[in-house]
C-alpha cells in the first residue's frame, strides 16, 4: 500500500529544498555568471588587439598602393 503523505512531512520537504537545493543552484548560477563576465572581458581585450592589426594592415596596404600610384605617375 501506498503511504500517505501529510502537510507538515510536505511542509518540511519543501523547506528543505527551499533552503539546500535552491541556495546551492542559486550560488553555482552567481559562480557561473562571475565566469562568463571575465571571459567577456578577456575575448574582448584580445578582439581590440586583432582589430587594431587588422586596421594597421588595412593602412599599410592602402598606403604602398598609394606609394605605387604615386611612383607610376610621377
Amino acid at each position: 500500500m501506498a503511504k500517505r503523505i501529510t502537510t507538515q512531512e510536505l511542509h518540511s520537504e519543501i523547506e528543505q529544498i527551499k533552503n539546500n537545493h535552491l541556495a546551492h543552484i542559486h550560488k553555482d548560477i552567481d559562480d557561473l555568471w562571475l565566469d562568463v563576465k571575465d571571459n567577456r572581458k578577456y575575448f574582448e581585450s584580445r578582439l581590440d588587439r586583432l582589430d587594431n592589426r587588422i586596421w594597421g594592415l588595412v593602412l599599410l596596404t592602402i598606403s604602398t598602393l598609394g606609394a605605387t600610384i604615386a611612383s607610376i605617375v610621377m
